[in-house]
Order: C-alpha cells, then structure tokens, then sequence
C-alpha cells in the first residue's frame, strides 16, 4: 500500500479515503444489494455480466462517516466531571457520603469538608471508595 500523500487545501476527500474497506465492508449495500462481507458491484452493460467495483458505493460509506461526526461531536461537547482534578466518573464519589469520612490527610472530622479550597482529598476519597467496595479498607489474611 503506497504512503497517504498530504492533500491540498481546498479538495475534498472522497468518502473511500475516509472510511477503511474493513468497515464498510461489515454493512449492506443499500444500492446494488450486496451483503456484508461482499464487495459492491455495478450492473455492467445490458444482457453482460456485473462489474466489481474498486471501492464501496458512497451509500454504502457514508451513514459510517455520519455516525464518526456525530461521535466526534457529542465527545467535543463532552466536559471532564471534575474539572479541578482532571478525573473523570472512576474516582467520582457523591459529596454526602464523602462526608461520611475523616480525612487522613488535613484531619477534618466527618461531617467538615477539607482544607482545600475546591475539593477533597484524593486520600479521603480512596477511603470511602474502599469502605464502599466492602472491604472497609482492611487487608484480610
């Protein structure tokens, strides 16, 4: 397979440089009625036989490249949960039971937040995640 050469300004890419054949090649044809696994054909000429075609019809092609925009999309408009630590739902733990918890770390009492100005402790966090798991954050023998 030779290099992708850069492109132009200005020239629109063809659908079957977007999409690789393993993936359209997963899905019918709606045009000529191809099933999955079977490359597109054309028609040929009348009484002849058909003709497989170089690449997939761009019917064929195009509801992939649709659905990779619209992913594109709704991950763009996607924020991290918590912006502050730069973590996202894993280490997520509900405020209320956070407060469940003393801090290891700056000593606040269970029912008093952490002395930082945004947030908690990783280490507060990690101990009510353990204690939630089932554990209770004690090592068995």
């Amino acid at each position: 397979m030779q290099p992708v050469q850069p492109r132009p300004t200005g020239r629109e890419v063809p659908l079957h440089e977007k999409v690789a054949r393993r993936f359209w090649i997963r899905r019918r044809c709606p045009v000529c009625g191809s099933k999955a696994g079977q490359d597109c054909i054309d028609p040929g000429e009348q009484g002849g036989e058909a003709v497989q075609r170089e690449h997939g019809h761009d019917e064929r092609i195009m509801p992939i490249v649709e659905e990779r925009e619209a992913a594109a999309k709704t991950k763009k408009g996607q924020c991290p949960e918590d912006q502050r630590t730069g973590r996202g739902t894993a280490s997520m733990v509900p405020a209320y039971k956070l407060m469940n918890v003393s801090c290891p770390v700056c000593h606040a009492r269970p029912d008093a937040e952490c002395a930082l100005p945004a947030s908690s402790h990783q280490a507060r966090r990690d101990l009510l995640s353990r204690r939630l798991s089932g554990n209770g954050g004690r090592r068995r023998r």
